[in-house]
């Protein structure tokens, strides 16, 4: 994956180092990387040599030497005091470097990212990967798998989007389980999230990217955004294919992410077929119970006497993935009567059985298993 490239113009070299330093040590540095200069003349050679630079934190002197010859890339002023530089964009120079970087990342987001994209974005845009997960029964751990598959993602330095669509939006058991110092959860708290986002898309398609990146949520255990559930439940019951569709490409859109992990519920429907054809792999969860067995069989034949050719053509992305399997069996792989199967298996996780609010990651051997299967799953093999 390339990363965002952040290119600081400062005339002091110690501060340089320590910025550079604590981004490369951060989560960040898994997407940026630091280029630093102490002139404008230098940053000048850098460019001219056909650099890319994504995003320019810059002195007001320096950016001033370079205003003639800036490329058309974001700008923020290091400044020791707000308004004394000319740029839209301004940050206190001096603030703590956790701060500092977060706001240089969401000028990067707010600036960089349009919804009339550049080149350089359709180009990172036509590469976004889409894997869904699906069972057609529930309680078959397909919420647990998605989960854990977007922070396995994100571990191999993917920019993954975790998108839940579930009419009831379980994920929560999983993301609020947490709770921070003061008691409350750190990632269960609601806002705005997809009834609005749902809402803006249909009267102001045109900054759906914007609303986006001002409200997608950050997991910082799962390494991962996401965005709230429904606050409306009637707008995930009508949810249309058309509407989930419009999601997923504004999350494409946004240039953001690399990976785009759908939570879909069981049932068969339209939409599912629809999301089904927008992915590049559909993973289905199913186990030795009887019943799990028997609606898989039967949702394959209505998917099959529903949609024909359709739905033929959308089972060759099918990869079914075994949970709840005991540690004894055999690792299968290939096909098994007729049906492609993944080479990994899920283990069955005695601590989870039976509770509600089961801790994300909290199993070593699942999260394992999830990340071969997304090595597997990767066309590189993901990165270590």
């Amino acid at each position: 994956m390339s990363k965002y490239q952040l290119a600081v113009a400062v005339r002091e070299q110690e501060y340089l180092r320590r910025l550079a330093d604590y981004i490369r040590d951060s989560k960040l540095g898994e997407q940026w990387q630091v280029t630093a200069f102490t002139s404008a003349d230098a940053c000048r050679r850098y460019m001219k040599q056909g650099y890319k630079i994504d995003l320019l934190a810059a002195q007001p002197e320096l950016i001033d030497e370079m205003k003639n010859e800036l490329p058309s890339i974001p700008i923020v002023a290091l400044v020791l005091k707000l308004g004394e530089s000319n740029s839209e964009n301004e940050l206190h120079q001096y603030q703590p470097l956790p701060l500092l970087q977060q706001r240089l990342v969401e000028i990067h987001a707010r600036t960089a990212v349009l919804p009339a994209l550049t080149g350089g974005a359709i180009e990172s845009a036509a590469g976004v990967r889409v894997i869904s997960v699906y069972s057609a029964a529930g309680g078959t751990g397909k919420t647990a798998l998605a989960l854990h598959l977007a922070h396995a993602a994100s571990t191999h330095r993917c920019r993954t989007f975790y998108l839940n669509l579930e009419r009831w939006n379980t994920s929560e058991s999983w993301l609020g389980s947490r709770r921070n110092g003061d008691g409350g959860n750190e990632a269960g708290v609601q806002g705005e999230g997809l009834s609005e986002f749902l809402y803006g898309l249909k009267s102001q398609p045109d900054q759906a990217v914007n609303w986006l990146l001002e409200h997608r949520k950050r997991d910082s255990l799962l390494q991962a955004d996401y965005l709230a559930a429904c606050t409306n439940m009637e707008d995930r019951m009508t949810l249309s294919e058309d509407d989930a569709l419009g999601l997923v490409d504004v999350i494409v859109r946004s240039g953001q992410y690399d990976l785009i992990v759908i939570d879909l519920e069981s049932g068969l429907e339209e939409l599912h077929a629809a999301v089904f054809e927008r992915s590049n792999q559909v993973l289905w969860v199913l186990n030795e119970e009887a019943s799990v067995r028997n609606k898989h069989a039967m949702a394959l034949r209505y998917g099959v006497q529903k949609w024909g050719n359709r739905f033929n053509r959308i089972s060759s992305k099918f990869i079914h993935v075994k949970n709840h399997a005991a540690q004894a069996e055999i690792h299968t792989s290939g096909e098994m009567h007729g049906l492609a199967f993944a080479q990994v298996q899920l283990p069955e996780i005695s601590q989870w059985r039976g509770t509600s609010s089961a801790a994300l990651l909290s199993s070593p051997q699942y999260r394992a298993a999830v990340a071969k299967l997304f090595r597997q799953l990767s066309p590189e093999g993901g990165e270590d």
